[in-house]
């Protein structure tokens, strides 16, 4: 049932970890993030694309380089991510309270 928000989990990470070592040696190629972070090429190129679309990174002669907007993209990221926490939050106590209703039955029946 969650199998798919994991991985989507897991892609994000990927995403700020590769986020993390281009602003500590940008500029810098698919290559040697491959090597830094250990990841397959294609993934740091996934990520790369993707950090690209949403304007926090821009490709450069010499490797991907932060864009000047990056630090007010990064914020609304950051919003976002807080959005669905509260998200999931909510969520959590909505599964937490029918877990204890159905156990509740369950203390009933017996």
């Amino acid at each position: 049932m969650l199998g798919s928000l994991k991985e989507a989990l897991r892609v994000l990470e990927r995403h700020a970890r590769i986020l993390e070592l281009v602003s500590d040696n940008e500029p810098v190629g698919i290559e040697r993030l491959s090597e830094l972070s250990g990841m397959e090429w294609h993934k740091v190129r996934y990520s790369l694309r993707a950090l690209e679309r949403e304007g926090i990174i821009r490709p450069s002669p010499r490797g991907a380089v932060l864009t000047e907007e990056a630090p007010e993209r990064l914020r609304r990221v950051l919003e976002e991510l807080r959005s669905l926490k509260e998200d999931f939050e909510l969520l959590l106590e909505r599964y937490e309270r029918l877990a204890e209703r159905l156990e509740g039955r369950e203390e009933g029946e017996g």
